[in-house]
């Protein structure tokens, strides 16, 4: 399979380095200009690996294949996108013309919907993806965490789109899960996100957060309303079982859950995977305000969002979540 990969970031570049282990695979990383030299002797990876049968731990160099302009006579199988997702109307643009006809696997959140991507992709050749996966660069090395991945169709009938998508990533022993409302999945997981970074931010990093047991309730509390605002929007949280720890919750819920929390946040796979998680101030605010902002206009009262406004207006520098 050809497969092009837009970018060489955290979720792109271990992606790309299980799908190039296929021999089968030829995988391109389309670059910005005059960055290739920095890839001129691979990639030095740290993995920590939790698909099964694979060794737990791995120090690899991934002989990474990089591009810095796409030539329009190639043809690929798949396109995958893993961006912002509010650059990823732009990063569309810039490369949809250059790639007629192509599947789009789009690596990225959703809160506004899909009508710009509609206007640049026809709905049946893209399908998105929520990566069980994650990491930060550290002195140009990439230590990072693979698990699996979710994916679905937003509208259309990507019937080929999903179905190549899903033999890829079995073939690399990537386990997938089709989720049939996958519209519906991703607002949960920005809700939670969304409802759950502030907490982070006001404590500065998840040993605070986690240790400290003021933190817990503001936190179940701040997530309960995100989700009211996507139930508000039409969606049954009783069909996403991540959703059932923040709902009404309790005072013995939320010391059971603070407990749950600290043990997973205890694990080499979470701690991998939240490596990122104060390292873009952009995105964290904008998590943030548009379930502040959904939720004032749906009529959804968010006493526990409003309360962290000042700290997120405050977080304008990067930081180390750690």
């Amino acid at each position: 399979m050809k497969i092009l990969i837009i970018g060489a970031g955290v979720i792109g570049s271990i992606f790309g380095w299980a799908a190039a282990r296929i021999p089968s695979n030829h995988v391109t990383h389309l670059i910005r200009p005059g960055r290739s030299a920095r890839f001129s002797n691979g990639l030095a990876m740290d993995i920590y690996d939790r698909r099964p049968g694979h060794p737990r731990r791995l120090n690899e160099n991934y002989a990474i294949q990089v591009t810095e302009q796409i030539d329009p006579a190639d043809h690929y199988d798949l396109v995958i996108v893993p961006t912002k997702h509010y650059t990823l109307a732009q990063t569309l643009q810039q490369v949809t013309p250059l790639l007629k006809g192509a599947d789009y696997l789009l690596l990225t959140q959703n809160w506004l919907g899909t009508d710009q991507i509609d206007a640049l992709i026809a709905p049946d050749h893209y399908i998105f993806g929520d990566a069980k996966a994650g990491g930060g660069f550290c002195d140009d090395r990439l230590v990072c965490t693979l698990s699996s991945i979710d994916i679905g169709p937003i509208s259309g009938k990507p019937e080929d789109c999903l179905q190549k998508t899903r033999a890829l990533f079995a073939s690399a022993d990537i386990p997938v899960q089709i989720q049939d409302e996958m519209l519906h999945y991703l607002w949960v997981q920005y809700a939670i996100n969304a409802g759950a970074w502030p907490a982070l931010v006001r404590a500065g990093s998840f040993k605070k957060l986690l240790n400290e047991a003021k933190n817990i309730k503001p936190t179940f509390l701040a997530v309960n309303e995100c989700l009211q605002v996507v139930k508000a929007r039409g969606v049954n949280l009783e069909h996403f079982p991540a959703t059932q720890m923040y709902q009404n919750p309790s005072w013995l819920k939320m010391q059971l859950g603070g407990i749950a929390m600290s043990l997973m946040f205890r694990s080499e796979y979470q701690k991998r995977c939240s490596l990122h998680a104060l390292a873009d101030p952009q995105e964290v605010r904008t998590f943030y305000f548009d379930l502040l902002n959904s939720g004032h206009a749906l009529g959804v009262n968010m006493p526990a969002m409003e309360n962290y406004q000042t700290d997120m207006l405050n977080f304008t520098q990067p930081g180390s979540a750690w």
